[in-house]
């Protein structure tokens, strides 16, 4: 018996020595699937965030939609100009960088039989088309990714919302009594 009370037999110093042996083994696991592991989560990490920016876009697109949807916000016509203030504001207010809002391109495109540019002019249920884009250079590379430099290999985003006008200012409602 060894001091302090501890019996050492032989089955109890092949168990020390194979405890030993293993933490080698471990480190050497560790050592090879531990880089993998961390690419893995970068990898993730940057595809969250790219669905992250593009839900972000997404809902910017949204939001010029319903504005240009009303003709008129608080008795201000609404323009082109004015849906591609409210979603770059809208981008700006969401967290992406002043760069990647400014360089936007924000189109509102009239898809209906009528003929308008500013959404003021739209009847009620013509159909228009907001698009957002985000395009390489620039704008896109403002925007905070993870420390590895794009593995998913997307240089630009795009958001396209289709939506109908709700304007009525333009209908003539003639409110006298037939008798």
């Amino acid at each position: 018996m060894r001091p302090g009370g501890l019996k050492l037999n032989r089955g109890t110093m092949h168990k020390l020595r194979e405890a030993r042996a293993r933490r080698g083994a471990v480190a050497v696991e560790a050592a090879i699937v531990m880089p993998l592991l961390i690419i893995m989560m970068f990898g993730i990490w940057e595809v969250g965030r790219l669905i992250q920016v593009q839900q972000v876009i997404t809902n910017a697109a949204r939001e010029g939609a319903r504005v240009a949807s009303g003709g008129y916000v608080d008795g201000t016509p609404v323009t082109v100009a004015y849906v591609q203030t409210t979603v770059r504001n809208y981008m700006t207010a969401s967290g992406l960088p002043t760069a990647a809002a400014t360089g936007a391109t924000i189109t509102l495109t009239n898809t209906s039989a009528n003929t308008w540019t500013d959404p003021v002019n739209a009847l009620p249920l013509d159909s228009f088309r907001v698009t957002v884009l985000i395009p390489s250079g620039t704008a896109f590379n403002s925007l905070p990714w993870s420390t590895v430099y794009h593995m998913t290999g997307v240089n630009s985003l795009q958001a396209i919302v289709n939506w109908r006008s709700a304007n009525d200012t333009l209908i003539n409602i003639d409110s006298s009594l037939p008798y």
